[in-house]
C-alpha cells in the first residue's frame, strides 16, 4: 500500500515523547534492516507509519 504522503520522522518542531520496544530474534532483525537499508528506509520511520495506518484502519472500521 503505497501513499503520496512521505512520512521521515516526527513533524518539526515535534519533540520525541515515548518509544516502544520490540524483542525479535537477531537473524529476523537483521534481514529486516537489510531490506529496509536496500530500500534506503530506516525503522523507526517505516513502524511508525504502520503504527498510523494500523490506528487510522481502526477508527474506519469502528465507524
Amino acid at each position: 500500500m503505497k501513499e503520496n504522503r512521505k512520512c521521515y520522522g516526527r513533524p518539526p518542531g515535534k519533540k520525541k515523547t515515548a518509544k516502544i520496544e520490540i524483542v525479535i530474534e537477531p537473524d529476523l532483525k537483521a534481514e529486516f534492516m537489510e531490506l529496509l537499508h536496500s530500500e534506503g528506509k530506516y525503522a523507526s520511520v517505516e513502524i511508525c507509519t504502520w503504527i498510523r495506518n494500523y490506528i487510522k484502519m481502526t477508527k474506519e472500521g469502528n465507524e
